[in-house]
């Protein structure tokens, strides 16, 4: 039984290695990518046929902003900008998104290509200010990550609150 077992891994393991041999990245083409008027860049349909070489970082799939309105635009927003800051490594810009009291101390080491897939907004009041939790699951380094974002208004900053990220879990 184990060594049927040990057979199969082997093969599979030989049919994996034999694929992925056959496309290097020398054989790949680049994506066309455009700039749009409010800096967001948008990517050809076809990426997800074309890989791109290891040492080149794909540019990120932003979260369509035309589905949400209000608060629950604001958050979408913060979360698109918090994408682009990680693909430039604008560790300050990254930085100014978070609350000062948040646990988040520098970049993540990692980046990621777009979020697949996203829960409804929460937004709750509480006593000083208001509170906006989504969780999502993005696509780091080809491999599935969920967490939760956790999202601050000040109610004291009256008119002129806006939303920053509290925390990432």
């Amino acid at each position: 039984m184990i060594r049927k077992f040990a057979l199969i891994l082997g093969v599979m393991l030989l049919l994996v290695t034999a694929c992925q041999s056959k496309t290097e990245p020398e054989d790949t083409q680049q994506p066309d990518v455009s700039v749009s008027t409010n800096d967001e860049l948008s990517v050809d349909e076809d990426e997800s046929a074309v890989s791109t070489p290891q040492d080149e970082v794909a540019p990120p799939e932003y979260v369509d902003e035309s589905k949400y309105s209000g608060d629950e635009l604001e958050i979408v927003k913060l979360m698109n900008t918090r994408m682009r800051y990680l693909y430039e490594q604008d560790e300050k810009g990254y930085m100014s998104l978070f609350a000062p009291e948040s646990p988040i101390s520098g970049m993540p080491n990692y980046t990621f290509r777009k979020i697949i897939s996203m829960g409804g907004i929460t937004i709750t009041e509480q006593k000083k200010l208001y509170q906006g939790v989504v969780i999502i699951t993005e696509l780091e380094d080809d491999i599935d990550s969920s967490s939760t974002m956790v999202f601050w208004k000040w109610k004291a900053d009256g008119e002129h609150a806006k939303w920053i990220i509290a925390d990432i879990d």
